[in-house]
């Protein structure tokens, strides 16, 4: 009896350990009689032949029905295409949706139908505990069965059906239950009780299900042998086999039991009809076969479930939008299309009318693709109101329909409207082609009966526009282009310069140079209205025409516009040079035998001198406003002109020719090609000249000057110097010096900066790179000052003075009794005059020299600005006055390059000096 327990549980141990889809689940009777054994016998069983019970037991109970997660789902992404569907999707014809990208829809690709359903991959099976046992559930062998007796005896058994198909009770001996449906096992079980055991019923409920083994075969997504519950369909099977492959049918699913096929299984009843009744339930052995899909058509568009779906005797047109799902509301039967592969390989497309209901009867041939277009998104019969309004949106068109009739009221738009401009988009009804109209809301607010208030057509589309945006006319502009022909330019029309909303617009029915600046929300403030320039394309000679237009003559607002105009507005006081940079390069690019360049130049005494496009009938008061008219200064009697002439074959000269200014010369004297006007200065004219006066002076300030009047004149007009004024300290700055010395400054800084870069490409001299750095941060700092050294006595005598220049400034500062030590020491600073130290002490006492300095190459800027050289400092005591500047400057000989530091240092401490001196004021 041991020897017999023993090779029992060693068998179950064993067993527990073997994949479920690879061996034979133990015994359930075996299991049972372990059970039934006394608690003591199993332990002393186990423990007499080393078995470790808790893990025979968590064996068995391994073996029991749980329900975890067997099948790990896998996604199948529409975006991608994979290589069997790549293969449908030839079979069937369908490549890139190229009629639905003409709808404006995106293009998509077909997939087949229902083939996510049991996507997932497996890992282990466990059949399912928490579904209840159907009445016709057929009991087998490996089935565990609960019994409950109650009444006279309260008794629970837990029964396995052995191999035999036999259970066994103590009160009832063996049972044959084998092939009995779980409703006739009950009665079958509470009749015996009753006849064997008086006064007691018994309650019959199934335990433990037996597992099967059967085999899902052909493009199953994991074909092979399953463990399953007995309870399984063919669903069950397929799920646990992780589904279908794109090249398997889903409509013919084939069970097979002892070699024959018993039922075949349609997936498409479950999908689309939730039917199951062909969903049979599986006996061990059994062999689920998917064989290769079959015949496949596709449909696609207005169709609520667009897809390739497997031909099952449904052939027809009806059908096939019966499997799709029906068309959507939104579909447009009439214009469908079957897509059709021939047999000699070409491809055709029939037209089919599906609202006639015998085109339904049309039979469709494996590869076809149905295609059901959409009815248009255009309404008819409707207008559109768009743009700065609080309620954009479509109106149903009424005959004699008005703007005032979908915008009644100023309350309709929102804040800040333009009133001004707004636009009407016309539609060609023959000929789809798009037009523009301009509208006012404010005359048809203030005229409601008047043609302000236009009348409507079906499909207009009426804009209104923000006056503190832009226009957003992109998509007209791009409508009008692409109507455009070789005899019909786009009609667009452009606006740039001086204006709010420079740009391009819509060139509107009878639309006027004042249209047109309405359009841009008018002109700026300070605009030229004695200039404008309208270019014009001449499409016959392929050149550029232009016309002078002044925006104050009435006749020159009403000029009417022609396609492809463009407007030049000028400010008072802009430049006009860039914006005619690109038309001059245009009107050059013309140029050839036939066509001169129309260009002129006017040059001198006007605002704007440059070279203008020549216009149309442009005379020399066209060219004088262009360059933005006369300056102060110009001489009005005559002006030179230079003309070239050529006969364009062999000769060619220039013709200098002087034109009278007077008003009527100068409105009818016309221009050619390439005519140069210059416009003289009036004889001895001076622009108005100061100097400034800054510091001890009676009167300090800025002062106009007289020609010829010299330094010391104008001291004297300024009341002289004041008792505190330090004259030998006087500092006299001149603009032009100022400048030159700016321009050495730059140059020295470009030289660094080349060096700073030569230095970081050559590793073997990075040593310089701190030097040339700190030098480069005193040129950044350094604005030249333009110093010019004067005497005291040209100060005073009018012989000897400096004659002044515009823009001269005198700096008299204070009486300073400070000697500055500044450059490369350690600490840059003033002393008091001391006149028994010597250059050395004073510069001992501002820390001495740093690492940077030159010792050798010290100098002495004194108060006047005389720059006096160290030779014999150090040996012979030179002597220091209040006012002089001690400086200190960088040794540069780690900067071979800069051979001009010398006199940029001079610039630079000088400039300090300056700016001390004005700082003291």
């Amino acid at each position: 009896m041991k020897q017999f327990m023993l090779a029992r549980i060693v068998a179950i141990a064993a067993l527990t350990l073997v994949q479920p889809a690879q061996a034979a689940a133990p015994s359930q009777e075996q299991i049972a009689q372990f059970k039934q054994l006394p608690k003591a016998q199993q332990q002393a069983l186990a423990a007499q032949y080393g078995i470790n019970l808790n893990e025979i037991n968590q064996s068995v109970n391994s073996e029991k029905v749980t329900n975890p997660k067997v099948v790990t789902a896998r996604s199948v992404d529409d975006a991608v295409v994979t290589e069997v569907d790549k293969g449908l999707a030839s079979s069937t014809g369908i490549k890139s949706d190229g009629d639905a990208k003409q709808q404006g829809k995106k293009a998509r690709v077909l997939k087949p139908f229902g083939y996510e359903l049991f996507a997932g991959s497996p890992s282990t099976f466990a059949p399912a505990t928490d579904v209840p046992v159907p009445s016709e559930y057929v009991i087998g062998p490996g089935d565990t069965i609960k019994v409950q007796l109650f009444g006279k005896e309260y008794k629970n058994y837990e029964l396995s059906v052995d191999r035999n198909g036999a259970i066994t009770m103590p009160e009832t001996g063996p049972l044959q239950v084998v092939g009995m449906s779980f409703t006739e096992f009950k009665n079958f079980i509470n009749q015996q009780i009753e006849q064997k055991v008086i006064g007691a019923k018994a309650n019959v409920t199934m335990g433990d299900l037996r597992s099967i083994r059967i085999f899902v075969l052909g493009e199953a997504y994991k074909p092979g042998a399953y463990t399953v519950s007995s309870l399984s369909s063919i669903t069950h099977a397929l799920f646990v086999s992780g589904g279908i492959t794109e090249v398997g049918s889903l409509r013919n699913i084939q069970l097979k039991r002892k070699g024959k096929v018993v039922t075949t299984f349609d997936l498409y009843d479950l999908l689309l009809k939730g039917d199951t009744s062909n969903d049979t339930n599986l006996l061990p052995g059994d062999v689920v076969f998917i064989p290769p899909v079959g015949p496949t058509v596709g449909i696609d568009g207005e169709v609520k479930r667009p897809a390739i779906y497997e031909l099952n005797g449904q052939s027809k047109v009806e059908d096939v939008i019966n499997l799709a799902g029906g068309l959507l509301t939104t579909a447009y039967p009439k214009a469908s299309k079957i897509e059709r592969l021939r047999n000699d390989g070409t491809r055709t497309v029939l037209d089919i009318d599906l609202s006639k209901a015998q085109n339904g009867k049309t039979k469709l041939k494996e590869g076809d693709v149905l295609r059901v277009y959409s009815v248009l998104d255009e309404m008819e019969n409707i207008v559109r109101l768009e743009g700065h309004v609080h309620r954009p949106g479509s109106f149903a068109y009424k005959a004699g329909m008005k703007v005032l009739d979908i915008v009644p009221s100023i309350t309709d738009l929102r804040a800040n409207p333009d009133l001004e401009y707004g636009i009407i988009v016309r539609e060609e009804p023959h000929i789809r082609t798009l037009s523009a109209m301009q509208f006012s809301l404010k005359q048809a607010f203030l005229n409601p009966e008047s043609a302000a208030n236009i009348t409507l057509q079906p499909r207009d589309r009426v804009y209104v526009f923000s006056a503190d945006g832009g226009r957003q006319l992109n998509w007209l502009l791009d409508r009008l282009k692409a109507q455009a022909r070789l005899d019909e330019p786009a009609k667009t029309v452009s606006i740039a310069g001086h204006v709010r909303y420079s740009g391009e617009y819509p060139l509107t029915e009878n639309m006027q140079v004042k249209d047109l600046i309405k359009a841009a929300f008018d002109l700026k403030l300070e605009t030229d209205l004695d200039y404008a320039l309208l270019k014009r394309k001449n499409f016959a000679q392929n050149i550029t025409d232009f016309k002078v237009l002044r925006l104050n003559q009435v006749e020159d607002l009403a000029e009417q516009l022609q396609p492809q105009d463009k407007l030049y507005v000028f400010s008072i006081n802009g430049e006009r040079e860039s914006m005619f940079a690109d038309l001059i390069g245009e009107i050059k690019s013309q140029t050839n035998k036939q066509n001169q360049q129309k260009l002129v130049t006017i040059a001198g005494q006007v605002r704007f001198p440059g070279t203008y496009p020549l216009a149309e009938n442009m005379v020399m008061a066209d060219l004088v406003a262009a360059a933005g008219g006369f300056t102060e200064s110009s001489y009005m009697v005559t002006a030179n002109l230079s003309r070239f002439k050529t006969n364009l074959t062999d000769s060619s000269e220039f013709e200098l020719i002087s034109v009278d200014l007077d008003q009527n010369t100068l409105n009818n004297y016309q221009l050619a090609p390439r005519d140069t006007v210059s416009i003289q200065r009036i004889p001895e004219w001076r622009d108005h000249e100061t100097v400034t006066l800054m510091g001890e002076f009676k009167f300090p300030g800025t002062y106009a000057i007289n020609k010829g009047e010299t330094l010391a004149e104008l001291i004297k007009r300024a009341g002289g110097f004041s008792d505190k004024a330090f004259l030998d300290a006087t500092i006299f700055t001149r603009t032009y010096l100022k400048q030159k010395e700016q321009a050495l400054l730059n140059e020295a800084e470009k030289k660094l900066r080349r060096e700073l870069i030569a230095s970081q490409i050559n590793a073997g001299e990075m040593s310089n790179a701190d030097s040339v750095l700190g030098l480069l941060s005193q040129l950044e700092a350094t604005e030249a000052s333009g110093r010019m050294i004067i005497d005291k006595a040209q100060l005073t005598n009018v012989e000897a003075s400096v004659k002044l220049r515009g823009g001269d400034t005198l700096i008299v500062p204070q009486i300073n009794q400070a000697v500055s030590i500044i450059g490369e020491v350690y600490a840059p600073t003033a002393q008091i005059y001391n006149k028994s130290m010597s250059v050395g002490d004073y510069i001992d006492a501002a820390g001495g020299f740093n690492q940077l300095a030159e010792s050798s190459d010290v100098y002495v800027i004194k108060a006047n600005g005389r720059v006096v050289s160290n030779t014999g400092w150090f040996s012979n005591a030179m002597n220091i006055e209040p006012g002089d500047t001690i400086v200190v400057p960088t040794n540069v000989d780690p900067v071979p390059a800069l051979t001009i530091w010398k006199e940029v240092t001079s610039i630079i401490y000088q400039s300090t000096v300056a700016i001390a001196a004005v700082a003291a004021l």
